[in-house]
């Protein structure tokens, strides 16, 4: 596996990142007949790609990518890594047939050491068997490794985001990070009056929305688990003018949360009844200025690109 030198967007879609599990298991095993198993819905044995390498025999892999919501409100398959899943997962594919000399799971999440030591358990317990699973390895994927092997095959590079997520250029990337900054402002904490927010749930918004804007990573309200990501924050905008006017928006979410803090601190913002309670109308202008700035210079960048404002 070479160095990484390059990040890359996971897939935004449940289909995408089983493309890009079949991609992969032809390059990294040298199988080009690799096959998609089965279709969404399906009873796939813990399988949804799989192919016969000359070395390693049978392998299937089995994809995961983190939880998104289509547009109907319904959940992806996905979520995170647990060990129950882990297990359940590495069961079933024991069903598949032809019988696999390596199954592996794929999974958008990042890669995690608990989880690697849930793999070298399970193979030690199949090297151990009496059974044909002594001959049997698990393996598992994170989004890191794929971009390893985006990064170690041109090719698949090329065709992943050219003819499967469609990037072609700089354009599309500075699309998809001001599209998931967008999503980050479209929440409470940028549309209702500030005296119907709660003082740590605003807090919260503001430091979510700091970390989209500056990573490109949207977590999730309630299960704080990264729900989108996208190529990287707004330094790693192409478009200069939409770097400068994203630059702006970091500026004043940091300042909104230094004074929304510093407020606190000096008893001029309380809490009453779960909700913010200015004793200083002034400050309470400053923020409300200071909120609306925010939103104002990124809707000024969405304009220029002809994407929805918040």
């Amino acid at each position: 596996m070479t160095t990484v030198s390059q990040f890359f967007q996971p897939p935004l879609y449940w289909q995408q990142f089983e493309d890009l599990a079949h991609g992969m298991l032809g390059e990294a095993y040298s199988i080009p007949d690799a096959q998609q198993y089965g279709r969404t819905g399906q009873a796939q044995n813990g399988v949804d790609v799989f192919g016969r390498s000359r070395k390693y025999g049978w392998i299937g892999i089995q994809c995961k990518r983190l939880s998104d919501l289509d547009k109907d409100g319904n959940p992806y398959p996905g979520g995170p890594i647990t060990r129950k899943f882990f297990r359940d997962a590495a069961t079933e594919a024991l069903a598949f047939q032809p019988s696999l000399s390596i199954w592996i799971l794929a999974t958008t999440a990042r890669r995690d050491t608990k989880v690697q030591g849930w793999v070298n358990q399970l193979n030690d317990e199949w090297a151990s068997s009496n059974r044909d699973l002594r001959y049997r390895r698990a393996i598992v994927w994170s989004w890191d490794e794929c971009i390893a092997y985006l990064n170690s095959f041109p090719e698949l590079q090329r065709w992943y985001y050219k003819d499967v997520i469609q990037v072609r250029g700089t354009a599309d990337l500075d699309k998809m990070i001001l599209q998931t900054i967008a999503l980050a402002f479209s929440r409470p904490a940028f549309e209702v009056p500030l005296l119907c927010e709660s003082p740590a749930e605003f807090l919260q918004a503001l430091s979510d929305t700091q970390r989209a804007v500056r990573t490109g990573e949207l977590l999730d309200r309630e299960s704080r688990h990264v729900i989108r990501k996208s190529v990287g924050g707004w330094r790693d905008l192409g478009d200069r003018e939409a770097r400068d006017g994203l630059d702006f928006v970091d500026k004043r979410l940091r300042q909104l949360r230094s004074k929304l803090e510093q407020g606190r601190k000096d008893k001029k913002i309380r809490e009453v009844d779960g909700f913010l309670d200015f004793t200083d109308s002034v400050l309470a202008r400053e923020l409300e200025d200071l909120r609306g700035e925010c939103v104002n210079a990124l809707n000024g960048v969405l304009s220029r690109w002809n994407l929805p404002t918040v």
